[in-house]
């Protein structure tokens, strides 16, 4: 079973992500979508980047709207959305992109340059920009066709190149970094040798966390070994396994 992360702004693509969820959960993934930040007490924004990167794979789904800024810890003032997509490239993961087909018909209360939202629609449209130059992207028109498209994508993707067992090192360290007292952090964070310049200020633990394995993994590659076993040297008592 594969873990699956599921981006995409709400109320205008609502059909289009359930019917996207249906079928990865039919296909027996793990789905991580908006929907499961309803009950939580972690700020979303936190929460959303701590969970796209402990996935093994993105889906993006754009529409015409940009989304919510969050206001917090957002100096760039980007979108969740937006956000998200570039969490899941910092973190490694395959990023599979579905724009809604610009023929496609579209109510204009979606669209952020009838309602004037995003700087008029000048923010979505340089983002869908930016996704079509940066990547492959594919086009949907209605539900049903985006959730054909996601399910074939997704297993061309796992026939090329199975990814939980490369994102497995990854995991381990994630899961362990946030079982760690403070302390043990910041010592796991010196014997490492993380610089000052990676490791962000005023944010919650796990985005900390994350900021570790991203540079853990420039530094020494998928397998995260080193990291692994230093925080292995500061907290013996957490299993490995």
């Amino acid at each position: 079973m594969v873990k699956i992360y599921l981006s995409a702004t709400y109320a205008d693509l609502k059909p289009y992500r359930d019917a996207v969820y249906r079928i990865l959960r039919m296909l027996r993934h793990d789905v991580i979508s908006m929907e499961d930040y309803v009950a939580t007490a972690a700020y979303p924004l936190h929460k959303c980047l701590a969970d796209v990167a402990s996935c093994d794979i993105y889906v993006g789904l754009v529409g015409w709207r940009y989304g919510y800024i969050p206001a917090q810890d957002n100096p760039e003032r980007k979108s969740i959305t937006e956000l998200e997509y570039r969490q899941a490239g910092d973190s490694g993961l395959p990023r599979l992109l579905f724009l809604v087909d610009k023929d496609a018909p579209w109510p204009d209360e979606f669209r952020d340059s009838n309602i004037g939202e995003g700087e008029g629609g000048q923010r979505i449209a340089a983002f869908r920009a930016e996704l079509e130059q940066a990547t492959l992207v594919s086009y949907f028109r209605t539900p049903d066709d985006l959730a054909k498209r996601v399910s074939v994508a997704v297993q061309r993707r796992l026939a090329e190149k199975p990814v939980a067992s490369d994102h497995e090192p990854r995991l381990q360290a994630g899961s362990l970094l946030n079982k760690l007292l403070p302390s043990q952090f910041q010592e796991v964070v010196f014997r490492y040798n993380v610089p000052p310049q990676h490791l962000p200020q005023n944010v919650a633990p796990n985005q900390q966390a994350i900021a570790v394995i991203q540079y853990a993994l420039q530094k020494e590659g998928e397998d995260l070994k080193q990291l692994l076993n230093t925080i292995s040297q500061v907290a013996p008592h957490l299993p490995q396994r």
